[in-house]
């Protein structure tokens, strides 16, 4: 009981107020969905701004590593074509420093270039000339036994103190032997460049670790890392487990940061980008807090526009026609007077009332026309149906129904497309047209098949729906010119006369449907009376 009286107070409230206060509650409880999509949309947006931070810091590491990768393998090809060159290979002591001088001027990634013989010692460099042997370093061992390519962990350079690779190939004699080893330096002048990069687009930081986790570079580096251990890190620890990722947490110099990593080829060393996640977080809030203070202002703007537009356009009016109103339905209402005081409401009232009898007009022939071929639709058929039922039995005039389907019109949309398959039931809807008088009653019920309702007054009897049928189905076995093609197909029929074949009409309807499937057994391109039909046949259908 005390929810009822609660619902009626609220009904009765609600009854009180006005239709512009109403209509700026439905927009407003309109709006509150559309707002709260927009704000679920602007949390989806920041959270996907973390996400692509997240991918970007990965892809900026995996560029470093392919650009590594690339050096590399550029390293290698010029190790390959300076192991042909004879001064090289046979060490000329001023010819081949002077070429690899060369090579070292063309490829701004190598710090240099030399020659050694099998125990290490050098020959020829493009740096210096003073004795030196590399025979107990890694990469020179590992090129003398597999005879390969070879590339060093990473080394700190002796003189410039940044950290590099170095690239060996062994030149091998005609018996397979080491008789030379050609080694060359690579810097690491792109790892510069991209930390430029990515500190002008993110902020963030690039690092690149040995595979024991020390520092070999840091770009920017405010707290001088460069050369620490770091393998006991928690972001470390994570980042030297696994080849590729991403990974969230305090970075080395204890900001949160999203951190992106990748392995470089070869030497296992990490290249890592990070950046502040409260940096990425600070830009999304400010897209969340600007669209939710857009999205506010336009709830209020539409609010105040709906009930200026209410007064001006809707409230104006509707009391204009609440006095048009009571003036037809005062005592003084005079035929020949206007509607409304104002002429200018009565011409817009006219309008009004032409465009309703024209919508009705739409409606109607949306409801019930098949569009496509101008008749009637089910639907219409349909109603029709139901009110030649519902006539008194002394108002009813015969009736012969003839329901005709197309032979052979599926293989036209097949082959020619639903194009042509419409022209054609345009054109059939035409001629149909043709074949039946004034007042009698053709549809499409759907696809492509048809019904007719043929009045029989004066005494006509079946002969004469057999000879519309006929009609028909010579009209419709006439060629259809669609576009450059001649277009031919048939059409078979069944008929029944209602009430001579059933006193019911929805049996005579059947009555017709049996006709015409017997039509389409016996061959197609044929008319069939349910008349005509065998007993058992007619029954059995």
């Amino acid at each position: 009981m005390k929810r009822t009286r609660i619902l009626r107070r609220a009904q009765t409230l609600w009854a009180r107020v006005g239709l512009r206060a109403r209509l700026e509650a439905f927009i407003l409880l309109a709006l509150l969905p559309m707002v709260g999509l927009v704000v679920v949309l602007l949390l989806q947006e920041r959270s996907q701004d973390i996400e692509r931070a997240r991918e970007a810091t990965r892809l900026l590491a995996d560029r470093g590593a392919q650009q590594q990768a690339q050096i590399v393998q550029q390293a290698h090809s010029v190790l390959q074509l300076l192991t042909l060159v004879p001064d090289i290979r046979e060490a000329s002591p001023e010819r081949c420093a002077t070429m690899l001088k060369q090579a070292t001027n063309l490829y701004p990634w190598s710090t240099g270039f030399a020659l050694f013989n099998p125990d290490g010692n050098l020959l020829c460099s493009s740096n210096r000339n003073r004795p030196m042997n590399v025979a107990d370093r890694d990469y020179f061992r590992k090129a003398l036994a597999t005879r390969g390519f070879t590339v060093s962990n990473f080394l700190i350079g002796q003189n410039s103190k940044q950290p590099r690779v170095v690239t060996a190939l062994p030149i091998l004699d005609d018996d397979g032997s080491v008789s030379r080893m050609l080694v060359a330096g690579v810097d690491l002048g792109w790892l510069a460049e991209l930390s430029t990069e990515i500190a002008h687009e993110s902020g963030g930081i690039v690092s690149l670790f040995d595979s024991q986790g020390t520092i070999l570079a840091r770009v920017p580096d405010p707290q001088g890392l460069v050369g620490q251990p770091m393998a006991d890190h928690p972001m470390l620890r994570s980042i030297l487990r696994e080849e590729v990722g991403i990974i969230e947490g305090e970075g080395l110099d204890g900001v949160p940061r999203i951190s992106g990593f990748s392995t470089l080829e070869e030497t296992g060393a990490k290249i890592v980008v990070a950046v502040a996640r409260d940096d990425i977080l600070a830009a999304a809030d400010r897209n969340l807090m600007l669209g939710t203070g857009v999205m506010a202002g336009v709830v209020l703007l539409i609010a105040g526009g709906v009930w200026v537009l209410m007064e001006v356009m809707v409230l104006r009016g509707l009391r204009d026609l609440k006095a048009s109103a009571a003036f037809l339905s005062s005592d003084l209402f005079d035929p020949n007077a206007p509607c409304i005081p104002a002429p200018l409401h009565t011409s817009e009232i006219g309008q009004v009332a032409q465009a309703m009898r024209t919508m009705g007009r739409t409606l109607s022939a949306i409801a019930f026309e098949d569009r496509l071929t101008g008749l009637a639709n089910r639907r219409f058929f349909e109603a029709h149906v139901e009110r030649l039922r519902e006539q008194p039995a002394q108002d009813r005039d015969p009736l012969a129904i003839l329901y005709i389907d197309l032979d052979g019109f599926k293989p036209i949309n097949d082959e020619h497309g639903h194009h042509t398959g419409d022209i054609v039931l345009k054109e059939i809807g035409t001629r149909l047209g043709r074949c039946v008088r004034q007042g009698d009653f053709a549809a499409r019920l759907g696809g492509d098949e048809f019904a007719v309702l043929l009045a029989l007054p004066d005494g006509q009897q079946g002969h004469y729906a057999l000879d519309v049928a006929r009609r028909i189905i010579d009209s419709v076995s006439a060629p259809i010119r669609v576009d450059d093609l001649d277009i031919q197909i048939g059409c078979s029929i069944g008929v029944a006369l209602w009430p001579t074949d059933a006193a019911d009409l929805t049996l005579a309807l059947q009555n017709a449907d049996r006709a015409l499937y017997a039509a389409k057994r016996a061959g197609r391109a044929r008319v069939v009376s349910y008349s005509d039909l065998p007993t058992d046949t007619a029954l059995a259908t």
